[in-house]
């Protein structure tokens, strides 16, 4: 079973990577043997993990961890930690990234 953690504010210090973390820290060119890289799709963490990447950990919306993210998560080690948030989470993860989602440009 993945090591479900529940996240329900967005400042929480575990979104960190995944919201205040700029590409240049990811990437740490100065120790790249501890590069990190944010994979966004079942599809590109798949390929990921097949050519032997081993993730930190995840961030996926809750309904995910057993429905889409649920193929994804059997392949990994349970100690991994699954970082698990309702969609307003989320939403302002991908604002404070990206700008408006998707589904709400144009509305």
């Amino acid at each position: 079973m993945a090591h479900i953690i529940e996240i329900t504010d967005f400042s929480a210090p575990e979104l960190d990577i995944y919201a205040r973390l700029t590409e240049n820290q990811l990437v740490n060119r100065a120790d790249p043997e501890n590069a990190l890289f944010v994979a966004e799709s079942p599809l590109v963490i798949g390929r990921a993990l097949d050519a032997g990447c081993t993730p930190v950990s995840f961030l996926m919306e809750r309904k995910h961890i057993e429905g889409k993210g649920a193929e994804v998560l059997a392949r990994c080690p349970a100690d991994i930690p699954v970082y698990a948030a309702d969609l307003p989470v989320l939403t302002q993860l991908w604002q404070t990234a990206f700008g408006d989602p998707p589904e709400l440009i144009g509305a």
